[in-house]
């Protein structure tokens, strides 16, 4: 099926591959801003690095639970190998020299020092846009294989350009964008590439099961060179998906990628820019500053504004106003309007997503039973992510009940990417989600953390993050959920006794209950099963009961919680 394909000796990504959590870059530049390093070569600015990004949630390094003192270099070459990858930091004396460039080595860059700044999504996405757009292949930077250097940005573009010209579904599935697309080379070979994709879908359609299986196997061994095998060819598909995703021009399609319906015209207006091929300084140049935007000029920024307005009145019926004489604004004016728009838009989205998760039940309570064992292997979590998503199933939970008071995007305190899933843990300085309901609020906090770890870790600052919410809600019962894995004993005992003191010594006796995970996700999933949905109030009387019973000592205060959670559980049941 590939023989017609003009194609490379080897594969091409985007990104890194190493770093699989995309979505964590902008914390890891954050990271090394804060950490006060000016040199990342060498084991021990390696380690330096990686002990950096520990600290700041960034990854979590398990081999430092163990020993402080571990060599954890590898994982600071990682990251630095990412970040100058795609230009946020400028690389080694030797690319500089060889460039003659007299710039310090693992300086940020300008989009660097714009990433870092950014305090909404969509200018984040703009920063990775002009990365992905000014990224060629092969570079000073990333060599990959000996080709006339192309945009791969582009070339994924122009493949989802022809096949809308088609007719055609326009969207890059796994499989083709592992056997097909990322072995492309010339923009002009993607109409080549359209109909091979239009083929493959064809002879696909019409098979099923193992036959649908063996054929997509046979494409891929196809597209396999000498120095990539098939597994290979998957990762780079992967690591392509996670990485263009990024730059907020592309949504997920099934188990592919497709143009995001509020992007087109940003889409089309980067396409009818020719390629222009840059070499050495001025390559690296435009690289570290970001390419150039059609939004940038008030013709681009202004038909992007008609399209979101366009947007909202076709998927929302939201008739939204446009400013008068838009096109005399000034640029800024413009797309800080754009802006706005991006965000109501995206906002909406969030709420359809909160109005779904009751039917997504059940997804939510797999999502519980596998970080029941975080560090398992092949589930669900992608590695490293756990924490991340314990927060993230929790507030899904909480969502699918159904009663909330405040907006979805009011009661979590994690950033969530264009899918709704979760980028980076909530950061210090206050809960993790904060569920208001009619007449009361759960304050709730999450954590992996286990033993005598989990009360040193928790036990202060969640008693004084309830505590800001006891006084930030006068007329509301506020009660603390703490749920874990395991709660230890210790852990237990300082919720039981529940006291905060304020500045002027003044005290709080807090409400606060510790669930196990299992414990939550049994009584999230017999409610559910039996009466779909799990009713606030019959939540709120067990939180009640369970406080009831905190006079006792520590261990009983456990055993009585999950004579309760169980009691609770058969209610739901006779009801």
């Amino acid at each position: 099926m590939l023989e017609t394909l003009p194609r490379l000796p080897k594969a091409w990504y985007v990104g890194n591959t190493t770093v699989r959590s995309a979505y964590r870059i902008k914390y890891a530049l954050r990271a090394f801003d804060a950490s006060g390093l000016t040199n990342l070569k060498g084991n021990e600015h390696e380690n330096r690095f990686a002990r950096a990004l520990n600290d700041a949630g960034v990854v979590s390094i398990l081999r430092l639970e163990g020993n402080p003192d571990a060599d954890v270099s590898d994982m600071g070459r990682k990251w630095r190998a990412c970040l100058t990858q795609l230009g946020f930091i400028t690389p080694d004396e030797d690319i500089l020299r060889n460039n003659h460039i007299a710039a310090p080595a693992y300086m940020i860059t300008a989009n660097g020092r714009r990433l870092i700044e950014t305090t909404s999504l969509s200018a984040e996405q703009e920063c990775f846009l002009r990365v992905l757009l000014a990224q060629q292949i092969p570079s000073s930077v990333e060599e990959f294989v000996e080709a006339p250097p192309f945009s791969p940005l582009r070339m994924v573009l122009a493949v989802l350009i022809e096949l809308e010209r088609r007719g055609l579904e326009v969207y890059i599935a796994k499989n083709e964008m592992a056997s097909i697309v990322q072995l492309l080379g010339n923009e002009e070979h993607a109409i080549i590439a359209a109909e091979i994709i239009s083929r493959y879908r064809d002879e696909e359609a019409a098979l099923q099961g193992r036959e649908k299986r063996l054929f997509q196997n046979q494409v891929r061994e196809e597209a396999v060179s000498a120095s990539q095998n098939e597994s290979t060819l998957n990762d780079y598909a992967d690591t392509n998906f996670r990485y263009l995703k990024l730059t907020g021009l592309f949504v997920n399609f099934g188990r592919g990628i497709g143009i995001a319906d509020h992007r087109w015209t940003l889409v089309r207006q980067i396409m009818t820019t020719p390629f222009r091929l840059l070499t050495g300084q001025m390559y690296l140049s435009r690289f570290w500053q970001g390419a150039e935007l059609p939004t940038d000029n008030l013709t681009g920024a202004t038909a992007t504004v008609f399209e979101l307005v366009e947007v909202l009145r076709r998927d929302f019926r939201i008739e939204q106003p446009i400013p008068p004489r838009l096109n005399e604004l000034p640029v800024q004016q413009v797309n800080q309007i754009r802006h706005n728009l991006e965000q109501r838009l995206f906002e909406l989205r969030e709420i359809q997503y909160a109005e779904n998760q009751a039917q997504q039940w059940e997804e939510i309570y797999q999502y519980m039973q596998a970080l029941q064992q975080p560090r398992a292997r092949g589930g669900p979590i992608p590695q490293g992510e756990a924490p991340a998503y314990l927060e993230w199933v929790l507030w899904r939970a909480f969502l699918a009940i159904d009663s909330l008071v405040n907006m979805p995007w009011e009661a979590r305190r994690f950033d969530v990417d264009v899918d709704f899933r979760p980028r980076f843990t909530a950061p210090g300085g206050g809960p993790d989600m904060i569920f208001e309901f009619a007449d009361f609020v759960i304050v709730a906090e999450v954590t992996l953390t286990a033993s005598s770890r989990q009360e040193a870790a928790e036990g202060e600052p969640v008693r004084r993050h309830v505590a800001q919410y006891v006084d930030r809600y006068p007329d509301k019962e506020v009660y603390g959920l703490f749920v874990a894995n395991t709660i230890d004993t210790n852990t237990a005992e300082t919720f039981r006794i529940g006291v905060w003191y304020r500045n002027d010594d003044s005290s709080l006796a807090l409400r606060i209950v510790p669930f196990t995970l299992e414990q939550f996700a049994e009584l999230f999933a017999q409610a559910f099963r039996s009466q779909g949905r799990l009713n606030p109030r019959h939540l709120y009387d067990l939180l009640l009961r369970c406080r009831a019973e905190s006079n006792a000592a520590a261990p009983a205060w456990k055993q009585a919680i999950t004579r309760h959670v169980q009691r609770a559980m058969q209610q739901v049941l006779a009801q």
